[in-house]
């Protein structure tokens, strides 16, 4: 079992630098700080600007006020206030300051009368009542501002005058404004602190959460780093739920499968070449080291011997090239074909191959998606094959059907023959590489089955046997009519008929598969043997 390895910080990325963890939630808390900050600023600005507006228009409401006590007029329309210090005295009477407020009036820049309670004196500060008298400006009003007891204070001085009474009045109204600010301030500090205890909270679930759902990633690229060419097999642990973390681990794990499948491939390659090349190399190595120079017949039979050999070589290395083309992606191109064209067309070509009962059964007139180049190299195949293990002047059937399948309409491209068939058990084996069957007749590579079958797979389809030893023996090629499935497009009918197609007779080659299917829309009789490769 190998040893443990020590578990590092998530995703690390180079020496030193900050993991994408540490980013991430770097990222977010920056946001979020930056947030409340700003949220902050914004919201204790407009708190600030507001007391300065409250302050001011609470001042200017006592002089507002102190004007209308100064308007008032009795039952005979004479002011009720004939003179200055009756006047601030009914204003300072009636004056109720609120909270961090003053109130003082002044006659002949004498203090004369304040209400009874308030929050603070400003005859308490000399510097306070210097600076407002300084101010003072007769028949107006100014605003000043100074200090208390260190505390920040605006002040409304507004000049009194009454018709006929040559005293000088003053009517002062102060705020505090100082406490004010100050108890705005205990809030912004309150809430930078309540904001760095969220921010820490935050950055801590959010460190342990992030943690979590990178924890795939993590292990994603722990597997990059434990696959190696000999060791293909790890895959990543596949997090439940649906999201890009499961989705990329899931495409992860398909890539670590084709990459395996690739390499797979290669070994095989090269294992199958090593392995078909050894015999005849052997035999011609063998040949000439027994060979007479001067024995003439000797040296024409090693001749012989040397060149078949080199062409039997020359057969493999073709037979493993393709199937080593058949894994690309473009090995089988699909394009609309016509089926009845095309079945005509490999027919010519095969019914040259040697000298049988060719029979060209049924045409499906009808079109499907499929690579007619290598629909005819694997129909080529089949019927080489069924003249190597068929005797001469026998029959072998090709047939091209439209049978409706299980997930839509199907095409079937048959061969049947005559000829010795094949052993159940042998009948899934001769789909495998270099697979003999009756090495008695055998002169191929033993590739062109899985040739043949690289080919169906290549369709979306694969390859139907149906066979009884002495009876003969029925491939079928069987792949969707269009790749979406969808019988109804492309328009696969040319003029709404089909070819219907008689079955064979039953005595002619019991258990062959494909018996009884026609192209319309009917389901194929099942053979009684069907092996799917």
């Amino acid at each position: 079992m190998p040893a443990m390895r020590p578990r590092r910080s998530i995703l690390r990325t180079a020496a030193g630098g900050w993991t994408v963890r540490t980013r991430v939630l770097s990222a977010l808390l920056a946001f979020m700080a930056g947030g409340l900050a700003i949220t902050g600023m914004l919201t204790y600005a407009a708190q600030f600007r507001s007391l300065e507006e409250r302050v001011t228009s609470e001042l200017w409401q006592e002089r507002e006020e102190l004007n209308e006590i100064a308007q008032s007029r009795d039952g005979n329309g004479e002011l009720v206030h004939d003179s200055v210090l009756e006047l601030l005295r009914t204003a300072t009477e009636s004056a109720v300051p609120s909270n961090n407020e003053s109130v003082l009036a002044l006659v002949d820049g004498q203090p004369r009368f304040k209400p009874r309670t308030q929050d603070f004196e400003l005859v308490d500060s000399p510097q306070a009542m210097a600076e407002i008298l300084a101010a003072h400006e007769a028949g107006s009003t100014v605003t000043v501002h100074t200090e208390i007891n260190g505390s920040q204070v605006r002040a409304l001085v507004t000049s009194v005058q009454v018709p006929g009474d040559e005293s000088e009045g003053i009517f002062v109204v102060a705020s505090d404004i100082g406490v004010q600010k100050r108890a705005l301030w205990r809030s912004v500090t309150t809430f930078s602190l309540l904001s760095l205890l969220a921010v820490t909270a935050a950055g801590w679930v959010g460190y342990l959460v992030i943690g979590r759902l990178l924890q795939p990633l993590e292990a994603l690229r722990e597997a990059t780093e434990e696959v190696t060419v000999e060791d293909l097999e790890h895959r990543v642990p596949v997090p439940e739920g649906r999201d890009d973390i499961a989705a990329l681990a899931t495409n992860f794990n398909r890539m670590l499968e084709r990459i395996q499948s690739g390499f797979a491939e290669q070994r095989r390659f090269m294992s199958d070449v090593g392995h078909e090349l050894r015999t005849p190399l052997t035999i011609v190595r063998g040949t000439l080291e027994m060979t007479d120079p001067d024995d003439g017949a000797d040296v024409r039979e090693s001749h012989e011997i040397a060149l078949d050999e080199l062409d039997r070589m020359g057969r493999v290395v073709g037979d493993l090239s393709e199937l080593a083309a058949s894994t690309r992606p473009d090995y089988v191109r699909l394009r609309p074909l016509d089926m009845a064209e095309f079945a005509r067309s490999a027919f010519a070509r095969i019914e040259r191959i040697a000298e049988r009962e060719w029979v060209l059964e049924q045409v499906a007139d009808v079109v499907a998606d499929a690579d007619e180049q290598r629909l005819t190299q694997a129909v080529v195949q089949l019927a080489a094959n069924a003249v190597r293990y068929s005797e001469e002047g026998t029959r072998i059937v090709l047939s091209v059907a439209r049978v409706l399948g299980v997930n839509g309409y199907e095409m079937h491209v048959s061969l049947r023959d005559q000829g010795v068939g094949i052993a159940p058990e042998d009948q899934v084996r001769i789909f495998e590489r270099f697979a003999r069957v009756d090495h008695s007749r055998e002169s191929g590579s033993g590739l062109g089955l899985p040739i043949v079958l690289a080919i169906a797979e290549g369709h979306g389809g694969t390859v139907r046997l149906a066979s009884r030893p002495g009876y003969g023996s029925t491939f079928s090629i069987v792949f969707p009519q269009f790749v979406d499935g969808d019988g109804a497009g492309h328009g696969s009918e040319r003029d709404g008929s089909e070819t219907i197609a008689t079955a064979p007779d039953q005595d002619e080659t019991p258990g062959a598969a494909g018996r009884g299917t026609d192209t319309g829309d009917h389901h194929p009789s099942r053979p009684e043997r069907s092996i799917t490769a």
